[in-house]
């Protein structure tokens, strides 16, 4: 329940805080009092829009804040968990306008965004006004309201996620069903692709392996050549190294004998002949193997052009040739699964739109089957309200018929309107967002009138009392903890205004209600009696709220009943003021 309203320099209001009960509040005032003001200023906290124009004027900012007992709103503390704010037993939402632009929103004392402050006052407070075009006259919750009524909600879920599912696979199949001869040339061009690297049987690492034995084969007389004269050096047996190293070593044989400190060089030199010799084979074993063979160079240069070619469609190196393979034949892979698979795809669109289709058609059924019985119950309530010839009912528009070519389906917007049935369903329902079939209510308040869509009727009073009426049979599921009429007794008078007032008072017993009123057969139902007035101080309007006593009280609703002055007329409406609040006391 709203339990404090704070107001400082918003329109005329200089500044005002107002304390509130549970139970049915109501504001009174003369006409241009500032009743609404007061409204449009918990529309303000309630993340309402704002603009430079709600500042009082020669003050720089405007402050709203809203204090709420949370408890009407089990789902609120998670929400707040969720997105970040302090939990704490009650709700406080400010607002602060700055004539700087620098307009700022809190939620329990952290900064919030304006959307959050609205999401998180919508779970507590519904204003409605005589012409609020956001509720009952809103075409697209009339169907919403009715699930509500009838427990349709669950139901409703399962059709639409079915809905959902379908979609999906419809979309999977268009896709699947879209561009298919770009799909085989594709399909040709990787088969190509694929088939010419396979071939190609790369290894990593064979370029360079590759250029270095054409780098062998492209020299090998050079080596032939060069070898064989080294070889011969080493060899021959007069000037060659082996032959001056042999001669060395019977030397120092002879030179250590005699002195033992000349052993390690006569090692070294053994050592060196012994590498010699190693160095000989390996030149002598390399002359025996070299080949050749012109033959080989050509298929090297042949391997090496082919990789060339390779790297200059597919890549810089022999990797990135295999990564472009293995990629393509990835691609290729799925592009035939996918032609392949476009029947199964299908075959699984199809059964998937026959189960959302039973759902649609079972929630249909039972709408249809249910709506009488909200409409009587709403009939009902009119007929309390002094609309004895009222007509109300649920106007269903017959299904959408089905478009063979799916056009809207989308995976990406599971509530796209029109979805069409598959191919495979020729003269099929469309599966609308919100069931088969669309809906609306459509009203008459007098006999020989056409009935008409809600948003049509012209009435202010008949509007409100339907209003009313609607909110009075769903008691068990009101939208919001606090509920704020403002002005809906407009076009009403003497008894419907009084049965209006007792149905206010009926509703506040589930919620916390407010009404701006000028009807003392309204207000003299209250709980709480506020009074708006304003007054001229030092050439300035401010407005003043002030909750009446029992006596003021008698006083106000005789002022509303006319009874101004010290005539006979004032006397009786002071009379009936006194026993009208205690009529309702009664009752």
């Amino acid at each position: 329940m709203l339990k404090e309203l704070y107001v400082s320099d918003f329109a005329i209001i200089d500044e005002v805080r107002l304390e509130f009960a549970p139970g049915f509040c109501a504001f009174t005032g003369e006409t241009g009092a500032g009743k609404s003001i007061i409204i449009g200023a918990l529309e303000l906290a309630l993340g309402g829009r704002s603009s430079e124009d709600m500042i009082r004027a020669s003050r720089e900012k405007a402050v709203v804040e809203a204090m709420f007992d949370t408890r009407g709103a089990p789902g609120l503390p998670a929400w707040l968990e969720v997105n970040g704010f302090d939990v704490a037993e009650g709700l406080l939402l400010r607002r602060v306008l700055s004539r700087e632009g620098k307009n700022r929103a809190f939620i329990n004392g952290c900064t919030a965004t304006v959307a959050q402050v609205k999401a998180a006052g919508a779970m507590l407070v519904d204003i409605l006004g005589q012409h609020d075009s956001q509720t009952l006259l809103d075409p697209s919750i009339h169907m919403m309201i009715l699930d509500k009524f009838l427990g349709l909600l669950p139901l409703k879920a399962q059709y639409q996620s079915a809905r959902s599912a379908w979609l999906e696979a419809q979309a999977k199949l268009d896709t699947a069903k879209s561009g298919q001869r770009e799909r085989e040339r594709r399909i040709d061009i990787l088969r190509h692709q694929v088939a010419e690297i396979k071939e190609a049987e790369l290894k990593p690492g064979e370029e360079e392996a590759l250029a270095a034995e054409k780098r062998k084969l492209s020299n090998v007389e050079k080596l032939v050549e060069g070898l064989s004269q080294a070889l011969a050096m080493v060899e021959e047996p007069e000037g060659s190294s082996t032959s001056g190293l042999g001669k060395a070593m019977v030397v120092l044989e002879k030179m250590s004998a005699i002195d033992g400190d000349l052993a390690p060089a006569k090692s070294a030199l053994e050592g060196a002949l012994f590498q010699i010799d190693e160095a000989a084979g390996t030149i002598r074993g390399y002359l025996e193997r070299v080949d050749m063979d012109p033959a080989r160079l050509a298929s090297v240069d042949d391997r090496l052009n082919l990789i060339r070619e390779l790297k200059r469609k597919y890549g810089g190196g022999v990797e990135d040739i295999l990564r472009f393979g293995q990629a393509a034949e990835a691609e290729l892979d799925e592009l035939v699964f996918m032609r392949d698979n476009i029947e199964k795809l299908r075959e699984d669109t199809h059964k998937l739109y026959k189960e959302a289709l039973v759902l649609g058609r079972r929630l249909d059924a039972e709408r249809g089957a249910g709506a009488p019985s909200f409409t009587s119950a709403a009939v009902g309530q009119l007929k309390s309200l002094n609309m004895e010839k009222a007509m109300l009912d649920a106007d269903f528009a017959p299904p959408a018929a089905k478009d063979t070519s799916v056009k809207d389906a989308s995976a990406k917007d599971a509530s796209v309107k029109g979805a069409s049935a598959p191919d495979t369903d020729a003269g099929a329902p469309k599966l609308e967002p919100e069931g088969i079939r669309a809906m609306e209510f459509i009203f008459s308040a007098n006999p020989g009138e056409p009935q008409k869509p809600l948003a049509r009727i012209a009435s202010g009073g008949e509007i409100s009392r339907l209003m009313l009426a609607i909110k009075t049979v769903l008691p068990g599921d009101q939208p919001a903890a606090v509920m704020v009429f403002d002005e809906i007794d407009s076009g009403m008078g003497g008894a419907t205004a009084d049965t209006l007032g007792k149905k206010l008072k009926e509703l506040s017993r589930g919620c916390q209600v407010f009404c701006v009123t000028h009807l003392p057969q309204v207000a003299r139902h209250a709980d709480l009696h506020m009074r708006v007035g304003k007054k001229v101080v030092d050439g300035k309007t401010h407005v003043e709220a002030s909750i009446l006593t029992e006596q003021e009280k008698i006083e106000e609703l005789a002022r509303m009943a006319g009874g101004v002055g010290d005539g006979e007329a004032a006397k009786a409406a002071l009379k009936w003021a006194r026993e009208a609040l205690a009529d309702a006391k009664r009752s």
